[in-house]
């Protein structure tokens, strides 16, 4: 159907360009016919009822030259032109002028409005219609100041056809794109579905299974214990993902939600990088950090912060197919602190790097779950770090790793 509308659209654009062409030479003629007739008046009027002629010389689309090569006076041609424009119904504003035959110059000119206002063409003023000259021979020119207009005006059911047309094309345009946008939608909350209802089967099902070996006391009490600890930690977990889930929600609705303090970046960092020491450890990695001495002050939310430096490093070390190696730095350049973070891991193609920020999408999708989450984190980073007048860029090549670098202003 938008081929079809848009197919129709161009053939009634190829039919306008038509219209408006032979509507633009009918003009050229009757403009033609009435300089003309001005021309053969003055003659007359100069007792010259034999001289030829000569062709109207059309200088630009909307200008044109006359010759006569005889003396006539300003308020003459003024009165003439205003006669034939009249006849003929060409409703435009021009500008004359009075030219010297011999060496082409302006002698007099004037404007002339409502061309076709009888009254209002007969009342307006002739500038320097008074002036008395040395009976130079004259031709005269004629420039018509909204030709355009005057023709579209002209062209009535072709202009109310084109415009209907179009804005027909633009709402299925517009409905088109809403329908795909709804079926983008559509796909990331089935997306969704599935990744949380992946996350959460896991915890419900260990708390399941703690809970009725508990129920049945058939252990001793250091096995209880660590089966209570399991139904603590898998509660929080649970926690942890409703919160998520409502945090990102409040943080869009209002920036009210943000306490803004003087925040030292550097110990932020160190914080959240000592909480990963004993994971990084497990898994016979390291995270190096080369922190700016300089200015690391910024004004910031210190907790939400605090996330967005989590999850970079958690992707990180989630997305590392080998012992994590992670590189965190501080910059200062130019008024601005540039947090980067970078690994060694399994990076990521071209075509998810498009999209990584957008809420619920992972680069894997329905049940396929090599990786844990739900497309959540990446977004929560780039809205807390638009939300501190931030910026968020991202590099990545397949296979040999990520890099993201937040650039903050700084205090």
């Amino acid at each position: 159907m938008l081929v079809t509308i848009a197919s129709l659209f161009v053939t009634q654009a190829y039919w306008f360009k038509k219209s408006f062409d032979l509507e633009e030479r009918q003009f050229d003629e009757k403009i033609n016919i009435a300089l003309r007739n001005v021309a053969h008046k003055i003659l007359v009027l100069d007792s010259n009822y034999v001289a030829r002629i000569d062709p109207i010389e059309k200088v630009a689309s909307n200008e044109y030259y006359v010759q006569t090569n005889c003396y006539f006076s300003l308020i003459t041609l003024d009165s003439l032109l205003k006669e034939e424009f009249l006849i003929r119904n060409i409703d435009v504003n021009y500008d004359y002028s009075v030219v010297s035959s011999e060496i082409k110059e302006v002698v007099l000119g004037n404007t002339v409005f409502n061309t076709t206002n009888q009254q209002l063409a007969r009342d307006s003023i002739v500038a320097c219609s008074t002036r008395l000259d040395n009976n130079l021979d004259l031709d005269f020119s004629i420039r018509i100041n909204n030709k355009t207009t005057y023709l579209l005006s002209a062209m009535g059911i072709w202009m109310f056809s084109s415009l209907s047309l179009l804005i027909v094309l633009l709402v299925f345009t517009t409905v088109f794109v809403f329908i795909l946008r709804g079926k983008k939608l559509n796909a990331l909350k089935k997306d969704f579905i599935n990744n949380m209802t992946h996350e959460l089967k896991t915890p419900i099902a260990n708390i399941a299974v703690a809970s009725d070996a508990i129920r049945n006391r058939v252990m001793n009490e250091q096995k209880m214990a660590q089966y209570a600890d399991i139904i603590h930690k898998e509660n929080d977990r649970l926690h942890n993902l409703v919160d998520r889930v409502l945090e990102i929600s409040s943080i869009e609705k209002s920036a009210d939600t943000f306490t803004m303090e003087l925040v030292d970046v550097n110990e932020v960092i160190m914080s959240v990088v000592d909480n990963f020491e004993p994971l990084i450890q497990d898994k016979k990695g390291f995270i190096k950090t080369s922190l700016s001495e300089s200015n690391a002050t910024i004004y910031a939310d210190k907790v939400h912060l605090s996330n967005v430096v989590y999850n970079l490093i958690e992707n990180a070390i989630k997305y590392s197919d080998k012992a994590p190696e992670i590189d965190v730095k501080t910059i200062n350049e130019k008024n601005t602190l540039r947090l980067e973070i970078s690994d060694k891991g399994i990076g990521m193609s071209q075509e998810n790097q498009e999209r990584i920020f957008e809420k619920f999408y992972r680069a894997e999708s329905g049940n396929v779950h090599n990786t844990k989450g739900y497309g959540l984190g990446l977004s929560y980073v780039k809205m807390i770090v638009e939300q501190h007048k931030g910026r968020i860029k991202f590099s990545s090549v397949l296979g040999k790793g990520s890099t993201f670098n937040i650039i903050l202003p700084v205090h």
